[in-house]
């Protein structure tokens, strides 16, 4: 007897939407985990700008960006 195999059509989609949303968390994650660190150095520091805010900020963003061109491309 010869199977017939069913289309996966139900479980790729959902795969794919959870995928893209873990990424969309862990951007979110690390981008805050470091404006978080960034702020508590600013207010560890007393400075009038908030330097290492804007500074950390960026990073956490360069480092989001990162993971998520990596996870895209697997």
């Amino acid at each position: 007897m010869e199977q017939k195999k069913q289309p996966e059509n139900g479980k790729r989609p959902l795969n794919a939407y959870v995928k893209y949303s873990a990424l969309g968390f862990q951007m979110i994650g690390i981008i805050g985990a470091f404006t978080f660190a960034g702020y508590k150095l600013d207010q560890s520091r007393e400075s009038a700008t908030p330097i290492y805010t804007a500074i950390l900020s960026l990073v956490g963003v360069a480092i989001a960006l990162y993971f998520v061109f990596k996870g895209i491309n697997k």
